[in-house]
């Protein structure tokens, strides 16, 4: 009796010395670890008895559970269920946006006016458009932007304006 008591106590010792915070991500499981730093674009945690410092994009992670019991609420998890949700896809330029995520795939959209008076800048406008559709419907929240194409006179002089966008698409 006396030798359980005293496991007990020296295991719940153990388990307060080193407290442990949880990291849930928008995939649905969680880390426990040691939550370290929370920088602008990541979370930096170490795992108990190691020393090495690990880091996740804050673009992953919902909320963080520290080991006292405060939760700090870190991103939203953007949701698109279809096509029709394709207003809620996000463009981006920045590669550590998409740091963690499943790559779907290469995706490209085109728009031109024809030989209407429709400028380059709503060209371009219509082909993120349509780029935001087609990874909408492959169930993507977020494109990385690889090129972005324009070509034709001011407002539709001399042929027409054309633009075209290629990204990759990214889900969690």
């Amino acid at each position: 009796m006396r030798k359980s008591i005293l496991t007990l106590a020296i295991t719940l010792m153990s388990v307060f010395a080193y407290s442990q915070d949880k990291i849930y991500t928008h995939k649905g499981d969680f880390v426990v670890c040691k939550v370290t730093e929370m920088g602008e674009k990541s979370i930096k945690y170490k795992y108990e008895g190691e020393e090495l410092t690990n880091s996740i994009s804050k673009n992953l992670v919902s909320q963080v559970k520290f080991a006292n019991g405060r939760i700090q609420k870190v991103s939203d998890k953007v949701v698109v269920s279809s096509e029709l949700d394709w207003e809620k896809v996000i463009i981006t330029n920045v590669e550590s946006d998409i740091e963690g995520l499943t790559r779907v795939g290469e995706m490209m959209a085109k728009a031109s006016s024809g030989w209407s008076m429709t400028n380059q800048g709503k060209m371009e406008k219509k082909a993120m458009d349509k780029l935001k559709k087609e990874a909408s419907s492959h169930g993507c929240h977020i494109v990385l932007l690889l090129t972005t194409t324009g070509k034709g006179g001011h407002y539709g002089i001399s042929g027409g304006t054309k633009a075209s966008v290629t990204g990759v698409a990214y889900k969690y």
